[in-house]
């Protein structure tokens, strides 16, 4: 079975930083841990644009959203965002608009859209 790679992207990792709550650390771990063994089995597709899919792993209780960008073309996760379902839309549009904006200029490495 193959192990896929997933990356923390470092606005995200600045943002886990800042999670106080226990079990919602739990759920991230878990999360990630689930796309290492089951990769693109694990996400909901949400958006797909040439080689990369925007997913999210949903939790109802609390009602969180983990975001992630799949690169089809290394086979490589990128965890870009926690966030609560309450603004779920809101991250979504966002996320689509980062990737629709590095298709225009040429994206080069997706790491460089989520530095900050």
């Amino acid at each position: 079975m193959k192990n896929f790679d997933v990356i923390i992207v470092p606005s995200f990792q600045k943002e886990i930083e800042n999670i106080n709550d226990r079990k919602q650390l739990e759920l991230i771990c878990k999360s990630i841990e689930k796309i290492e063994r089951m990769g693109k089995n694990a996400i909901k597709l949400l958006h797909v644009r040439d080689k990369y899919i925007l997913g999210e792993i949903k939790f109802m209780k609390p009602p969180y959203r983990l975001y992630v960008i799949f690169n089809q073309e290394n086979e490589t996760f990128y965890i870009v965002r926690w966030e609560h379902k309450e603004k779920q839309q809101k991250v979504i549009n966002q996320l689509m608009g980062k990737l629709e904006y590095a298709f225009e200029g040429g994206i080069k490495n997706i790491m460089e859209l989520f530095s900050h």
